[in-house]
């Protein structure tokens, strides 16, 4: 008994994406940040991934199902699928929300609290825009909020400030987040970014589940705190995502 996890950031009409990626990432605080052309996925790409998944045999599970399948031993359907969005981008609101409505899909959502803005902008197509907090509140009927932490989502050199941070910092960061999302021992890594030092910390937050940027299959014994995650890159077919989808564990 497995099941994938797909991972998404921003989408885009076709034709809208420029040549000049990475997109500009424009947030309610001091961010140095770009978002890398793959981790783009063009809207009509990705309702005929949402259409491939509803008529192909596959069931897209909720973050609750995940957290049964490790904490109580539920078991889940087959060729199961949880669907995320990292960040709070303009385009999850404009796009994906009304394709999950459309469907009766759900998703998760892990937010950068600081990020956040206080009002709404005008959704610019040529930068990676996050939204204000009532754009994100406008969501919680499809979409489940977990941690991506408050501002510790940037780079320090090598590494990310998540695992820069202090042990005392990244407590506090966590828990002004868990504050706003739903989920909040649930946690992504910023940028997919973490060492032994990183999970031992997130046992001390009490994170029960942490997701990866690394593909494959999870299974029962998939370490919690190490998770797999497909990116749907730009340009990916429904056709290709399914294939993906349909590989044997043993080969992720």
């Amino acid at each position: 008994m497995s099941f994938h996890v797909l991972m998404y950031h921003e989408l885009r009409e076709r034709g809208a994406i420029g040549e000049s990626a990475p997109s500009v990432v424009e947030v309610a605080t001091n961010c140095d940040a770009a978002l890398p052309k793959m981790l783009f996925a063009y809207v009509d790409d990705f309702e005929k991934q949402m259409d491939m998944l509803q008529s192909g045999g596959f069931n897209v599970i909720s973050m609750q199902d995940v957290r049964d399948f490790y904490e109580k031993g539920k078991t889940l359907p087959e060729n199961a699928v949880l669907i995320t969005f990292d960040d709070a981008f303009q385009s999850v609101l404009r796009y994906a929300y009304p394709v999950f409505k459309k469907r009766g899909l759900h998703a998760t959502l892990f937010v950068v609290r600081g990020w956040l803005a206080k009002t709404a902008k005008r959704f610019n197509p040529e930068k990676s825009v996050v939204m204000s907090v009532s754009e994100v509140n406008e969501m919680r009927d499809v979409f489940t909020f977990a941690n991506h932490t408050t501002d510790l989502h940037d780079q320090d050199g090598a590494k990310s400030t998540f695992q820069t941070a202090t042990t005392a910092e990244l407590l506090a960061d966590l828990k002004t987040c868990a504050e706003f999302v739903d989920e909040p021992d649930i946690f992504a890594y910023p940028f997919g970014a973490y060492g032994e030092a990183d999970l031992e910390r997130l046992q001390q937050a009490g994170i029960k589940l942490a997701f990866t940027t690394k593909p494959g299959r999870n299974e029962r014994e998939t370490p919690p705190l190490e998770l797999h995650r497909q990116v749907v890159a730009l340009g990916m077919t429904a056709e290709e995502l399914k294939q993906i989808l349909h590989k044997d564990g043993k080969e992720n």
